[in-house]
């Protein structure tokens, strides 16, 4: 089995994007655009689900949000008819999109987003553009040329490294304690296939936040982040359903968790060859992050908010066959 295709397929779920690998490519002459190579800074800055509206507490079942971060920019859409839609300026412009696709009914994979005659890239925030408060955002069709849409992304062998797989499928939890960055336990992905991303380099020249001696102070612990993009909080959510209707939530950052299984909850499914799999980033958290633990019975979950999100880097897909919807019903 390709380990790439098999990533590209999962890349495909996670981003609503399809993926295909830069060989697939060549083979069917399909044209590649260098803004088409999709690389670990935009997976970094898509996947990883940011929290950035702050939450009151209250006594009902509902979220209170505030929108002392928000500004109104208006969509302009095909019809040339506006609509204003509330927004974080320090949103990337596929979030936007996936706001425009919920209020509009847009195939997203379709539209293209433009400010002041400028095509805007999913990758970029809203912010580096300059939209300010009161701007117009257009949307635009893409164009689709021949059989095969130009609207997907391309990976190369580059964006793994397969030096550093490990494949926990067949392994069982022995006892033994591991642990990474000043002594903070490791809990490994058992049961599932570890696919390092490749981010040598993508961070700085100084690799030692991704140490395995355990108590070193340069580095980082292991978190894992669910992908479905369907729980846009994810994990933040889980737990405050569980204190009579009381929602706390534990602040604006990156939600995370050192326990695979809690984050398999928020885990994408998808298919790849006729199989079903789920897919799981695994990352090191850097300094600041937050322990919390949810109230009521579930007391053995820990979810770990990360406020600046240059301190949560994914470096690997933890994958895992599972039953399929018929399967289980057949």
């Amino acid at each position: 089995m390709s380990q790439l295709s098999l990533v590209a397929s999962a890349m495909s779920s996670i981003l609503d994007i399809p993926v295909k690998t830069y060989d697939e490519c060549v083979a069917n002459e399909y044209t590649i655009s260098p803004e088409q190579i999709l690389d670990i800074n935009f997976v970094h800055t898509i996947s990883l689900m940011h929290v950035k509206n702050e939450v009151n507490e209250v006594e009902d079942t509902f979220f209170t949000f505030t929108t002392s971060n928000l500004i109104q920019i208006f969509v302009v859409n095909l019809s040339g008819d506006s609509q204003a839609i509330f927004i974080d300026p320090y949103n990337t412009v596929l979030e936007l999109k996936y706001t425009i696709q919920e209020k509009f009914d847009f195939d997203i994979r379709l539209i293209r987003l433009e400010f002041a005659n400028k095509r805007l890239e999913d990758h970029k925030t809203l912010k580096s553009y300059n939209i300010q408060h009161g701007n117009s955002v257009h949307v635009s069709l893409r164009l689709l040329g021949g059989i095969e849409p130009k609207n997907y992304y391309v990976i190369k062998k580059d964006f793994l490294d397969p030096k550093y797989d490990f494949d926990f499928t067949d392994l069982e939890d022995d006892g033994k304690k591991h642990y990474r960055g000043q002594r903070e336990l490791y809990r490994r992905p058992y049961g599932w296939n570890r696919i390092a991303l490749n981010v040598s380099g993508k961070y700085g020249h100084d690799n030692r936040w991704l140490g395995y001696h355990g108590d070193s102070p340069y580095e980082w612990p292991v978190s894992y982040h669910g992908t479905n993009r369907m729980c846009f909080d994810p994990i933040a959510e889980e737990g405050y359903r569980l204190d009579k209707g009381k929602r706390i939530l534990y602040g604006k950052g990156i939600y995370s968790t050192p326990m695979i299984e809690v984050a398999e909850i928020y885990s994408k499914a998808f298919m790849h060859n006729g199989v079903s799999y789920k897919a799981v980033f695994q990352n090191r958290v850097g300094p600041g992050f937050n322990r919390h633990y949810p109230l009521g019975f579930i007391t053995n979950y820990e979810y770990w908010v990360t406020p600046d999100e240059k301190n949560i880097r994914p470096y690997g897909l933890c994958v895992k066959k599972t039953l399929s919807v018929f399967r289980m019903f057949h």
